[in-house]
């Protein structure tokens, strides 16, 4: 039987894990949404945070300890959260505790344990899971090693904006993936990526003690560690940041680790997420022809998002922000851009990944596996 999970602080940030989540692990069943006061989610059903459709929980912004409702709860120190946040993590680990309930805490694979949770973790023997650097899958030797290819196909997926669903994208293609029978490792941004068996960079880039070049090493040493250990037949990566400089008034990071792990493992497919607007033709060759010069690969299919830039405010702040239009818009692009669009143009939101996963399964030649036989037969890499 599932154990039942209060997940805080819920953002936007884990709408696609929430989506995903009873599909992509047995063990857990979401029950509650709780966000710090503020976000503006209190009493709206969780597809709010995007504008996305309806998931069948309300969110609220007061952890009560006392339900009934589920017995662990599950604290996630999400990507670019407040350092007080983490207090305030502790503090609800210790008050659910003291109550009988159980707790599991997520965080960057780069970031250490707090000291309250680890403290916690002594006091509450068998009752507080906590995440580990990921670098347990390093061994000592591999630092010695050369650089080398991996040897199975290794699918992109990058936004220009990194809030542009490249999470839901690649959350979706591995569900889709394992329910077909196949071996998939799979690489996101978010710590909670970990309850699904998904894996992180995070401990590499964000390395203040390495040069660039050896975070590139340590990247292609990493992946191929993963690849060893999982046998898979293919490779997802989310890419760890927004794969392009966007304007001049907001650089938006300029790709440099996008471009580090394309010089590290040299994907084969890129699936990439643009804003509603930007889904034209002509646009998105230009954008290929760079993508192919500058990462290795061109795009072989466009999700588009919903998600609309505020231009006016990157002069202003120089900083994107942006906001989630309804996701008609999206439909409405693809029907007008999509006929003569080179490069195929997907709404995985509203119609599912199912159309993607066909397409690229058309470029990879990939076959579903037969019971007792081979998984996979993939074109040569």
């Amino acid at each position: 039987m599932r154990i039942p999970v209060a997940l805080y602080p819920f953002s936007a940030q884990l709408l696609p894990a929430v989506k995903a989540f009873e599909q992509l692990q047995d063990k857990y069943t979401l029950q509650r949404l709780v966000s710090h006061p503020g976000f503006g989610l209190t009493g709206q059903d969780a597809g709010y945070s995007r504008n996305h459709p309806h998931v069948g929980i309300i969110v609220t912004d007061e952890l009560d300890l006392a339900d009934p409702g589920w017995d662990l709860l599950l604290l996630i120190q999400t990507l670019g959260a407040e350092a007080e946040n983490s207090s305030k993590l502790e503090t609800a680990a210790e008050r659910a505790l003291q109550l009988g309930k159980s707790v599991r805490y997520l965080a960057d694979g780069s970031t250490e344990v707090p000291d309250g949770i680890s403290a916690l973790a002594e006091v509450y023997s068998g009752m507080v899971i906590h995440n580990g650097s990921m670098a347990s899958h390093r061994s000592p030797e591999a630092s010695n090693d050369a650089y080398k290819d991996v040897s199975v196909p290794i699918v992109l997926v990058g936004g220009l904006v990194e809030e542009a669903d490249t999470l839901e994208v690649v959350l979706r293609l591995t569900a889709l993936l394992r329910a077909d029978g196949f071996q998939v490792t799979t690489i996101t941004n978010n710590p909670v990526g970990q309850l699904f068996g998904l894996h992180t960079l995070s401990h590499i880039t964000n390395r203040k003690d390495l040069a660039e070049a050896r975070k590139i090493s340590e990247l292609n040493q990493f992946v191929r560690k993963l690849e060893a250990i999982e046998r898979p037949q293919v490779v997802l990566i989310e890419a760890p940041d927004a794969v392009l400089r966007y304007n001049d008034f907001a650089p938006n990071g300029f790709g440099i680790y996008t471009y580090m792990l394309c010089q590290a493992v040299r994907p084969d497919h890129f699936v990439c997420c643009v804003p509603c607007e930007m889904a034209v033709g002509p646009f998105l060759e230009a954008i290929s022809s760079d993508f192919a010069h500058r990462l290795g690969m061109p795009v072989h299919a466009t999700h588009v998002s919903n998600l609309i830039v505020h231009a006016m405010d990157i002069v202003q702040t120089r900083s994107i922000s942006y906001t989630h239009a309804e996701l008609a818009a999206v439909r409405e692009q693809i029907d007008v851009y999509g006929q003569g669009s080179p490069i195929p143009l997907f709404d995985v939101v509203s119609n599912g990944v199912e159309g993607l996963y066909t397409h690229l399964n058309s470029i990879m030649r990939l076959e579903r596996p037969e019971k007792g036989g081979d998984l996979l037969c993939f074109s040569a890499k």
